[in-house]
């Protein structure tokens, strides 16, 4: 039995080296998934740590965000469960493919510097979300391709909210990669 199960762990192992290497929608959703898990702990500091004017309303919000980020993980593993993937379902999986970056003196942080971290954050999953969308449609995995635009417009809409929260229009700071690009 032991040696079954060992057998399939080092095929999913060997399959996951693979497709890393040749990017699929699996396992750039794994990124993502692995970037759920640390936006979820993010979220539990900022909103522990978090102080200012808005200290209510912030609390709220990054609470509520959480809760939904927690939802979408959960909901992320099942639909790559039911494409015929296997999903990072370990710490030691998350932490290997997680492309977000964790801090305890985030808890020093201002509340502008803690929002516009999470604005970061946000985008940097975008980055992901968006390959994974073009990723699952190419292989034809259309379920996981909407779930996961339905994943991106929510982080849009975080996005936006935490933007006008820091006084900012909703893309202004973030289009500055693109212009630098440009200027080559």
């Amino acid at each position: 039995m032991h040696e079954e199960i060992e057998e399939l762990y080092q095929a999913e192992q060997k399959q996951n080296e693979i497709d890393h290497h040749l990017p699929t929608a699996g396992a750039m959703t794994n990124h993502i998934l692995a970037n759920l898990r640390v936006m979820s702990t993010k979220l539990n500091q900022l909103e522990w740590y978090i102080k200012g004017n808005n200290y209510f309303a912030d609390q709220q919000f990054l609470s509520s965000m959480r809760q939904t980020v927690d939802n979408y993980f959960n909901q992320l593993g099942h639909q790559l469960v039911n494409v015929g993937e296997k999903p990072s379902s370990i710490t030691e999986e998350f932490s290997e493919y997680k492309m977000l970056t964790e801090n305890a003196r985030n808890k020093y942080l201002t509340d502008q510097e803690m929002l516009a971290m999470l604005v970061d954050d946000i985008q940097t999953s975008k980055m992901f979300i968006s390959r994974a969308i073009i990723l699952a449609q190419n292989e034809s995995k259309f379920p996981l391709q909407n779930f996961l635009i339905e994943l991106d417009g929510s982080f849009n809409q975080f996005s936006v909210a935490i933007q006008a929260r820091l006084g900012k229009e909703p893309l202004e700071g973030l289009e500055e990669d693109d212009d630098e690009e440009d200027d080559d």
